[in-house]
């Protein structure tokens, strides 16, 4: 009995410190660092917003959401939304648009941290 307590307790231990070390992940970005964009998720990005694909065609752009795939970008703007979460603008690292038409996008961060749609360098 005594072994199931201590092993239901470690468990809770690695629990915190890995919550607590998810949310150091994200108050470590600042201004001005480069991230790179991972792979699409069921065909399209849960936590990046990007622009509808006829806002891109409307502007003159390629409606490709898989050009964006491991993509360098630069976060120039950090901000918290009504929820608390923590929304990131990025630019690209090259200076090109996103899509030929859009000069930045945004992120929900700890969101695209977490499922590997956001890496650090």
């Amino acid at each position: 009995m005594k072994t199931f307590f201590k092993s239901i307790f470690t468990l809770g231990l690695m629990l915190v410190f890995l919550s607590i070390n998810a949310q150091n992940n994200a108050s470590e970005i600042n201004i001005g660092d480069k991230l790179i964009i991972g792979k699409l998720t069921n065909g399209t990005f849960q936590s990046i917003t990007l622009p509808k694909r006829n806002f891109i065609v409307k502007r003159g752009g390629i409606a490709n959401y898989k050009s964006v795939e491991n993509n360098i970008v630069v976060v120039t703007n950090i901000e918290k939304d009504k929820n608390g979460n923590t929304i990131v603008e990025l630019k690209r690292n090259n200076g090109k648009r996103f899509f030929n038409t859009h000069k930045t996008i945004k992120a929900n961060l700890q969101e695209a941290l977490d499922s590997g749609e956001l890496k650090t360098q």
